[in-house]
C-alpha cells in the first residue's frame, strides 16, 4: 500500500511539474504573440499611412507601448481561449465508462474490498487513470479525478471526500483567477499609460510656451493639449476593449470548473465506496461478516490453486515419466525391428526389380505381337482393298449379264410368242389334215416340221449360254 501511495503522490507531483511548465510555457508564447501581433498591426499602420491611426498609434512612444501591451493581453486571452476549448473537447470526449474504475479479479477478497474499501478502490481507480491516452490523462478533469483519488487513497476513507472536492475546486478557481492576473495588470496599465501619455504632453506643452506672442502660444497649447489628450482616449479605449475580451474567456473557464467539479463529485460518488456503516453497529456486523466470509472464500481460492498447482505439477512429472518410456518402448522396438525391416526393405527391393523386369520383358513381347498384328492388319486391309476392287469388277459384270438377261427375257418372251403361234398353226394344221389331201399338204407338214426343230435347237443354244454368262457373273 505504501508504494501504491509513493507512486500516486510521484503521479501528483509529475502531473503539478507538467502544469507549471505548461504555464511557463504559455506565459512565454503569449508574449512572443503579443510582439508579433504588434509589429503586424504597426505594419498594416505604416503601409496604409491613414492620417487617424498614424495619429492615435504613433503620436506618442507611450501609445506605442500602450498598443504593444493591449496585444499581449489580446495574444493572452486567445491561448487561454483555444485552451479553453481543447479542455471542453476533452471533457466532452471522456465518457464515464471510460473514466469509471476497471473490474479486477473476480475473487472474493478483491470483490469486498471493491465494495467496502475507499483506499484500495482510490488506488486501483488511479492506476487505471494513469493508463489513459497522454492528452486525455493531462485533461483538467482527469487531473482533478487523479488528485481527489490520492487523498482518498492517502486516509483510506471517504469522510473528508466533500471536503477534499470543495478544498480542490476552490483550489482551482484561485489558479484560474490567478490566470488573468497579467491581464487585469495591463488592463490597469493601459489607462494609467494614457494618464501618463497626457500628463507627459502637457508638461511638454506648457514647458515649451512662449507668452512673447500671444496668439502663437495660445494656438501651440491647444495642438500641444489635442495631441496629449489622445493617449488618454486611446488608453481608456483599449482598456474597455480587454475587459470586454476578457469577460467571456473568464466566464467560459469558471463554467468548466464548475462541470469539471460535477463531473468529479458525479464520479467519486457514484464508484467510491461510503463510509454511512461506521455509526451503524449492525452494518458494521454485516461488513464484518462479509469480510470473514471473503476471507474464507479467498483462503478456499487460494487453496484450490494451490491444489490445481500440484496436481499440475504431478501431472507434468506423470507425462515426463510417460514420454520417457514411451521413448524406451520405441527406441527398444526400433533397435529389435530395424535389422528386420532392413532386410525386408532389400527383399522388397529385389522382389520389385524381378517385377520390372518381367513387366519390361512381357512389354517387349506384347509390343512385338503387335507389331505383327499392325502388320497382319495392313496385309488384311491390302487384301481387303483388292477384294474391293474386284467385287467392283463383278458388280461391273453383274450389271452387264443383268443387260444381257434383261435382252434374253424378251427374246424368249418373243420365242414363247412365236411358239404359241406355232402351236396354233400345228393346231390348225392338224385341224385342216383330215381335209387336207394330196402329196403337196404333206410336204408343207415336212417342212414346217423341220423349221420347228430348227428353232428349238436355237432356243437350246440361247439358253445354254444365258446360263453360262449367269455363272460367270456368279
Amino acid at each position: 500500500m505504501k508504494q501504491k501511495q509513493n507512486a500516486g503522490s510521484i503521479d501528483s507531483n509529475s502531473d503539478s511539474r507538467v502544469a507549471d511548465h505548461r504555464d511557463r510555457f504559455s506565459g512565454v508564447l503569449s508574449i512572443a504573440c503579443g510582439g508579433i501581433l504588434a509589429g503586424g498591426f504597426y505594419a498594416v499602420v505604416y503601409a496604409t499611412a491613414w492620417a487617424p491611426l498614424q495619429r492615435y498609434f504613433l503620436g506618442h512612444p507611450v501609445a506605442v507601448a500602450a498598443t504593444i501591451l493591449f496585444c499581449i493581453a489580446v495574444s493572452i486571452l486567445a491561448i487561454k481561449y483555444l485552451a479553453m476549448r481543447q479542455q471542453w473537447s476533452l471533457l466532452r470526449r471522456a465518457d464515464d465508462s471510460a473514466l469509471a474504475p476497471q473490474r479486477r479479479s473476480d475473487s472474493p477478497a478483491s470483490e469486498f474490498r471493491s465494495q467496502h474499501d475507499a483506499g484500495y478502490v482510490a488506488q486501483s481507480w488511479s492506476s487505471d487513470l494513469a493508463k489513459l491516452p497522454r492528452l486525455v490523462g493531462h485533461s483538467q478533469l482527469v487531473v482533478r479525478l487523479r488528485e481527489v483519488l490520492m487523498r482518498q487513497s492517502g486516509r483510506g476513507t471517504t469522510k473528508h471526500l466533500a471536503d477534499d472536492l470543495r478544498e480542490l475546486s476552490a483550489r482551482d478557481a484561485d489558479s484560474a483567477h490567478e490566470s488573468f492576473a497579467l491581464i487585469r495588470i495591463i488592463v490597469w496599465a493601459i489607462p494609467m499609460l494614457g494618464f501618463l501619455g497626457t500628463v507627459i504632453g502637457i508638461t511638454q506643452t506648457l514647458g515649451g510656451l512662449d507668452f512673447s506672442n500671444g496668439n502663437a502660444a495660445v494656438d501651440n497649447l491647444k495642438s500641444g493639449l489635442y495631441v496629449a489628450f489622445d493617449t488618454t482616449a486611446l488608453g481608456l479605449v483599449l482598456s474597455i476593449v480587454a475587459i470586454f475580451l476578457q469577460f467571456p474567456v473568464e466566464r467560459s473557464e469558471q463554467q468548466l470548473l464548475a462541470a469539471i467539479d460535477e463531473r468529479v463529485g458525479y464520479l467519486t460518488g457514484l464508484h467510491l465506496p461510503g463510509d454511512e456503516a461506521a455509526d451503524n453497529q449492525f452494518e458494521l456486523l454485516a461488513q464484518l461478516c462479509d469480510g470473514v466470509r471473503a476471507a474464507v472464500s479467498e483462503s478456499l481460492s487460494n487453496q484450490t490453486k494451490l491444489w490445481r498447482q500440484t496436481i499440475d505439477e504431478a501431472q507434468g512429472y506423470w507425462q515426463q515419466a510417460h514420454n520417457i518410456q514411451s521413448q524406451s518402448f520405441v527406441d527398444a522396438v526400433e533397435q529389435t525391428l530395424s535389422p528386420a525391416l532392413r532386410d525386408h526393405a532389400g527383399q522388397m527391393k529385389l522382389s520389385t526389380d524381378q517385377n520390372r523386369q518381367q513387366l519390361e520383358n512381357l512389354f517387349q513381347r506384347w509390343q512385338s505381337q503387335l507389331s505383327g498384328w499392325q502388320e497382319v492388319i495392313v496385309a488384311g486391309a491390302e487384301a481387303m482393298t483388292r477384294k474391293q476392287a474386284m467385287m467392283l469388277d463383278q458388280v461391273d459384270q453383274a450389271a452387264l449379264v443383268r443387260e444381257q438377261a434383261t435382252s434374253v427375257l424378251s427374246l424368249q418372251q418373243t420365242l414363247a410368242a412365236n411358239l404359241d403361234l406355232l402351236h396354233e398353226t400345228n393346231r390348225r394344221i392338224d385341224d385342216n389334215m383330215g381335209a387336207a389331201a394330196g402329196q403337196g399338204m404333206a410336204d408343207a407338214i415336212i417342212v414346217l416340221a423341220r423349221a420347228v426343230d430348227v428353232m428349238t435347237k436355237e432356243v437350246s443354244a440361247m439358253k445354254a449360254k444365258t446360263g453360262d454368262h449367269q455363272r460367270r457373273a456368279a
